[in-house]
């Protein structure tokens, strides 16, 4: 075991306590670093599989000692953390979800945000929606009143034009939209990065290089571009997993076969459901059933076949993510 298994991580691992906040304090304060990225030559590859080492080894302890942390997963967030609430806190605020970043980008965020001269006010989990895909978090985790809809279909939503939301779609790095100055709310739905994890590159720990690289241009065409007087929540809608050499709970094996090999599936009326056991998370009144922790399952990419980044499933890395806030531009 590694050296940040100290008395104070295993009082947090055995009191009888909820162990979330800890554990979210952990991933942003110890792991998913900028000293941490240091400690790896600025190399983000590097970076990315020393840190999943770690999350890995924790999630192992979790799972063998104190489970009850996937039931703090999937319980109802605050509200207090939904796009909802923070247009309701500011007037005029502005917000971009980026389709599929993690905690692990954290620290590139913040970079960018001192780049842009952005104060970080505020730098948190927030949460994806169980189980950890797009649509559920568009109807469940916005507090919009949305049904449960692909981002694609938001522009036209009568949801958001009678909460004077603008909303924005981006589908690649380099695509340039002009964000008007107008009276409202701003909401950029951009599907970087998760749309590159369909890519034939997506089965190397080298991938995530070009993912750290491409945040900057998606940065420059979206939170750059907004009105600099506005304040900005840069979110996520879910994470997901990095499922390298040796970073696969090999007791899952086989517990999908109810899922179809998927990460997690939606029942028909007429269907079964699965019965609930430690490796299946099942919710019988949304007929869904999800994988519990590091699961290597049939991918969900089209190609590559060997895809390493996947979600869908319930784990710490696919439904905890990002949440920061910041300020206007300082002059």
């Amino acid at each position: 075991m590694t050296g940040w298994f100290d008395e104070k991580t295993l009082d947090q691992l055995t009191l009888p306590e909820p162990r979330l906040p800890s554990l979210e304090r952990w991933l942003l304060q110890e792991v998913w670093t900028m000293a941490r990225l240091k400690e790896n030559d600025m190399v983000p590859s590097h970076y990315l599989k020393s840190g999943e080492s770690l999350v890995n080894e924790m999630e192992c302890m979790l799972t063998a000692t104190a489970d009850s942390y996937f039931g703090e997963l999937c319980a109802s967030p605050s509200p207090s953390r939904t796009v909802a609430d923070f247009f309701a806190h500011y007037e005029e605020g502005c917000v971009l979800i980026l389709d599929g970043c993690s905690l692990r980008e954290m620290p590139r965020l913040r970079e960018l945000a001192g780049i842009s001269r952005r104060p970080v006010l505020e730098a948190l989990c927030s949460r994806s929606a169980i189980p950890s895909a797009t649509e559920r978090f568009v109807g469940e985790r916005l507090g919009l009143g949305l049904p449960v809809i692909g981002p694609s279909r938001l522009a036209s939503r009568r949801e958001l034009k009678e909460k004077s939301i603008r909303f924005q779609f981006f589908q690649s790095p380099n695509e340039n939209q002009t964000i008007s100055d107008d009276a409202g709310h701003v909401l950029i739905w951009h599907r970087f990065p998760d749309r590159r994890f369909m890519d034939s590159t997506a089965s190397t720990a080298e991938f995530f290089d070009s993912i750290w690289d491409t945040l900057e241009i998606v940065w420059k065409k979206t939170v750059q571009a907004l009105p600099p007087s506005r304040h900005v929540l840069v979110t996520s809608d879910h994470g997901y997993l990095y499922l390298g050499s040796g970073l696969s709970d090999r007791s899952l094996d086989g517990k999908d076969r109810a899922l179809n090999g998927k990460r997690s599936r939606e029942f028909e009326k007429e269907e079964p459901l699965p019965a609930e056991t430690p490796e299946l998370f099942v919710d019988r009144q949304r007929r869904l059933a999800a994988i519990r922790g590091r699961c290597r399952n049939r991918p969900q990419a089209p190609s590559p076949a060997q895809s390493v980044y996947r979600h869908e499933g319930i784990s710490l890395m696919e439904v905890l993510t990002p949440r920061l806030i910041l300020g206007p531009m300082e002059v």
